[in-house]
């Protein structure tokens, strides 16, 4: 099993189209604290990261996804916001194999501190697709689809999200 600490951000975009669920056959998703309690202010709204949000908390309930209490390295606040400094503090005290985050502003910090891989959510995409779970026209479809809800249009998060699906990944 796959070991993966994910950010808010990450898990609402792979939560779009109902992702987490599916990915969990081959990744254990491990949050912080401060993850969940940005989910539970995110899912009091009625839009697309509400419902996301919803359905993310749901799946905690159900042990899908794991919080972990987390000693915070307070530097990481400098730099980023508390949920991010939260899973790089985790990261630095537990097992894991990647980080992912779609923060494109805490993605630079976090790669550039952490010991453990740091990438965006359309890596789980591609694990996805690398296992036969999601076929490449499912996959590349997602990857729309959340990019449209998301905002992420001709933004770093696409480009990088396409790379991911280039043949030389």
């Amino acid at each position: 099993m796959i070991i993966v600490l994910a950010d808010t951000s990450a898990l609402i975009s792979l939560e779009v189209k109902g992702l987490v669920g599916l990915a969990s056959k081959l990744i254990q998703f491990i949050i912080t604290t401060a993850v969940y309690d940005e989910l539970g202010d995110i899912s009091r709204f009625e839009d697309v990261h509400g419902r996301s949000a919803k359905g993310l908390l749901r799946l905690i309930e159900r042990c899908v996804v794991v919080v972990k209490p987390v000693s915070l390295m307070p530097e990481h606040l400098k730099n980023i916001d508390i949920s991010e400094a939260e899973i790089l503090s985790l990261a630095a005290s537990c097992e894991c194999d990647y980080i992912i985050t779609d923060d494109v502003k805490a993605l630079p910090y976090m790669k550039s501190v952490s010991e453990v891989k740091v990438l965006t959510s359309a890596f789980v995409i591609r694990l996805l697709y690398d296992a036969g779970i999601l076929s490449r026209e499912d996959a590349l479809n997602s990857i729309k689809e959340i990019a449209a809800s998301r905002d992420w249009y001709g933004g770093v998060l696409e480009i990088v999200a396409c790379k991911y699906f280039d043949d030389g990944f």
